[in-house]
This record gives structure tokens, sequence and C-alpha cells, in this order.
């Protein structure tokens, strides 16, 4: 197993390392950051990666600024001192929040739950993207292909595609952040916590704000907003 470690305190990641190789020997570790701006410069040439391993409070700043930013490749196992982080990991594909100072054992749980979640849903790199959504209709189940998807938002705890026909959908799954890891990302792209555009579903952006750009999307009556976070990776994302 291959995975990056993001700490900046020496002694927990040492910590961290012990842990790992005692779990599994063979495992090896790409690289350690210490901060939001070597997390950024890594993933401008990442390398392959099955686990990264991220604290919350970084030497200059959340680490949250960083993943927001990124097409994460692999779950993320997070480990930090504060508590209060604990819902907000999930939308960055979590796979378990480990909480400092934990044991070897609470360490072995979080990498069972690794493994399981692979059996239970591989990611995009060793199963290929998502082709088709399931969604019930009544008593029926019917076929929704990926392609005739043009956004798809979060709202009220649910997630609600919409199609060519602006027609909405009820999604099944219920994670954005899990999704997004399933779909093409040279096809969809998301703006901001909520929102998830389809490539071909763009048609006008304008100036909102210094950092952020209002993306107007065929199957939405308002403007998208970018997060200023996301504003220059989706320049890059339109001019690829």
């Amino acid at each position: 197993m291959r995975y990056l470690l993001i700490e900046d305190e020496v002694l927990a990641a040492e910590k961290l390392q012990a842990f790992m190789t005692r779990y599994q020997p063979d495992a090896r570790m790409v690289a350690q950051l210490s901060s939001v701006a070597q997390v950024l410069a890594f993933f401008q040439a990442p390398e392959p990666l099955d686990l990264i391993v991220a604290d919350v409070e970084l030497t200059d700043g959340q680490v949250f600024h960083a993943l927001e930013r990124l097409q994460l490749p692999c779950p993320v196992l997070f480990s930090t001192a504060y508590d209060q982080y604990w819902m907000q990991v999930f939308q960055y594909q979590a796979v378990d929040y480990l909480l400092k100072p934990y044991t070897y054992s609470r360490f072995t749980e979080a990498m069972s739950n690794l493994e399981q979640r692979r059996l239970q849903q591989p990611f995009h790199h060793k199963a290929g993207f998502k082709k088709r959504f399931l969604i019930r209709q009544s008593q029926q189940l019917l076929v929704l292909p990926v392609e005739q998807v043009w956004l798809i938002q979060a709202a009220g705890g649910a997630l609600v595609a919409t199609d060519l026909q602006a027609r909405q959908h009820v999604l099944q799954e219920t994670n954005l952040s899990e999704l997004e890891a399933q779909l093409d990302p040279q096809q969809f792209f998301r703006l901001n916590r909520s929102d998830l555009i389809h490539i071909d579903a763009v048609l006008r952006i304008e100036s909102y704000t210094k950092d952020s750009l209002a993306v107007y999307c065929a199957g939405s009556k308002e403007a998208l907003l970018t997060s200023k976070t996301r504003t220059a990776a989706f320049r890059r994302w339109l001019n690829q």
C-alpha cells in the first residue's frame, strides 16, 4: 500500500508511521507534508496513492483548504486532536476520524474500515467511471445514464440529479464527495460544496467577485457560484 502522510507534528508522524508498518510491513509512505502549500504542490504531479492520512490543523491553515481544490484519488484517514471537525471531514472521502491520542487498536479499526470500504465501493482509478444511476420512482427502479445528467446538487440531505430534459431525480447515493470520485473528472466538475456540473451543461460564465465566477448551466434557473478555492481549478478544467 502506498500512502501520503499530511502531518506537521513530528511525534504524531512517527507514531503513525510505526503503526502503519506494524499493521502492514510493506506499506510505503510516498511523502510527508506539513502545510497546505506543500499538499497543493504535491498534487501538481501526484503519484499513485491508496490512502491519504491527514491531520486537520497544519502550519499554514486547515488541510480542507487544499483538499477542496483537488480531485482526490483515494480515501482519506483523518487524524486530529480536535473533535469539532468530524462531520466536516466526510465531505472529503473520509474513511475514519482518529482523535489524538489514539491507540494501535483504534488505528487497526480504522484500517479495517478502509478494507471494508474498498470491497463495497471501489474507487474509479481501479474500477472505471460510473455509467448509470438507479432511480426509484414509485414502485419501479429506472436507469438514468450518467451522460444524461447535467447537474447534481446536494440539498436537504439528499442528492438531486437534473437530466437533459430538466427533470429532477433523487439519487440513492447520499455523499457528494464519494459520488464525485466515481465520475469522469474530464466530464464533471464540483464548483463548490453542493454543485457538481457536466461540461456540456455550461452555457456561459461571468465574473462574480474577485475570487469567484457565476456559472450559468442548463437545468439551473440561477447562476451557480464557484467557491473561491475552486475557481482556479475550474478555469483549468475548462481549458483542458
